[in-house]
């Protein structure tokens, strides 16, 4: 069995594969339960956007460790780098899916992404190529934010499509306008009628109900394992 890592800024997300089979999956709390998840795994390879932790995890683990190879991805040449897990998520797209298409991974922030097939002369070096994309903040960081020198009420994150007669109703319709015009406009301008679409993300299945839109919540980890055979 082969491990894939996915640690973003807030959650460790760990599976185990067969072959391009799933065999399980977990979030984990903490990265002192890394070591029992893959009990029995060959190699790990490691997705992640969080150095400290990265390395917490790598001191853990008594299996061989790769790190994700961004090297798979052609980059547009004025972007010098972008975070792994964005990158994963283009290999997933690629294998799983049809490109071009448009990435949007609900997290800590939320990333959107748009992805091409490689051009002909450069088929043999790369998988992908990313033409580069958005962040903007996810809802929590949002709501964090709102409430920073405010007196506003704590409440969940979340978003309504009701106009608001009270504050926190108000905030919920305030959130929907903010991340669903934001996000329609972003893609807009990526000209997505003739892309695929994909949310994946804590947060995703949220906003792709909305949006009426595929939602895979392993593309991150899906990416990981096709870099993994790519390179072995």
């Amino acid at each position: 069995m082969i491990g894939i890592i996915d640690i973003g800024n807030t959650s460790i997300h760990c599976a185990t594969y067969d072959g391009y089979k799933l065999i399980k999956e977990k979030k984990l709390n903490e990265p002192s339960l890394v070591k029992e998840f893959f009990s029995g795994t060959e190699e790990v390879l490691i997705i992640s956007v969080n150095p400290p932790l990265n390395k917490e995890i790598k001191e853990t683990l008594h299996i061989p460790v790769l790190d994700f190879p961004s090297s798979l991805i052609k980059l547009d040449n004025y972007i010098s780098i972008a975070g792994a897990d964005r990158l994963a998520n283009g290999l997933g797209a690629a294998k799983f899916y049809k490109l071009p298409a448009i990435i949007i991974d609900c997290g800590s922030a939320i990333t959107i992404d748009l992805f091409t097939k490689i051009p002909f002369e450069d088929e043999n070096a790369y998988l992908v190529e990313f033409n580069g994309g958005a962040i903007i903040p996810g809802l929590n960081w949002y709501f964090s934010a709102l409430r920073k020198g405010k007196n506003l009420p704590e409440i969940t994150p979340g978003i309504k499509e009701k106009i608001g007669n009270s504050t926190k109703d108000c905030l919920y319709f305030g959130a929907y306008g903010s991340f669903i015009g934001g996000i329609k406009e972003i893609l807009n301008r990526l000209n997505c009628q003739d892309k695929n679409i994909i949310f994946t993300g804590g947060d995703g299945k949220r906003f792709s109900s909305i949006f009426g839109e595929v939602y895979d919540p392993l593309l991150t980890l899906k990416g990981g394992i096709v870099a993994y055979y790519t390179i072995r």
